[in-house]
């Protein structure tokens, strides 16, 4: 009798053994992680987005990331500026070490890291053709006499045309003129 009673214990203990062991797998294999996540959005959208010079999109657009730190950021888009700039990723409290080996690998729950980057373009400022032609005519002048080329001119900020409903619009007369046959200059120097 006493046989079958202790049998029968150590296939209780095999049991809970079991189930302890099927309980500390799932658990393990369940563990979350961290997502991170940087968004970049400008205004107007449709902008190509580098971060560390690598291609990511056209705006808005998102992309994962696995490291924390200073990202190179630049944004192209024609007829506007385009914009250079650093920004710092710094980790939540969580991600600092060694608090990040907990929340990565033991945290049973997923958690997420969510960067917004908003960017708000500014256009391309336009040269009136007037200063075109003139910096183009000192730059031919100086090229012929060997002198080094100056600056190009200091751009003009762009006016905005409002237009009435109804309204004739006006187009001024003066865009300046065009020559198809530009002279051509002979070799530079003496």
């Amino acid at each position: 009798m006493r046989s079958k009673r202790s049998a029968r214990k150590r296939l209780a203990d095999i049991i809970y053994q079991l189930l302890f062991m099927a309980v500390f797998i799932a658990i393990a294999s369940s563990t979350g992680c961290v997502r991170k996540r940087m968004t970049v959005r400008t205004n107007p959208a449709g902008a190509m987005v580098y971060i560390d010079k690598q291609p990511i999109g056209l705006t808005p657009v998102s992309t994962s990331f696995t490291y924390y730190g200073t990202r190179n950021i630049e944004i192209v888009r024609d007829g506007y500026r385009t914009e250079r700039f650093l920004r710092k990723f710094s980790p939540p409290w969580y991600e600092i070490p060694p608090l990040d080996f907990f929340s990565e690998s033991l945290w049973p729950f997923e958690k997420r890291d969510e960067r917004i980057v908003d960017v708000e373009l500014t256009p391309e400022p336009i040269v009136p053709n007037d200063a075109l032609i003139a910096s183009a005519e000192q730059i031919r002048l100086q090229a012929s006499q060997g002198v080094a080329v100056s600056p190009p001119p200091t751009l003009v900020p762009i006016q905005p045309i409002v237009i009435q409903p109804g309204a004739p619009i006006a187009v001024p007369s003066s865009f300046g003129t065009f020559n198809a046959n530009p002279p051509i200059l002979g070799p530079v120097g003496p």
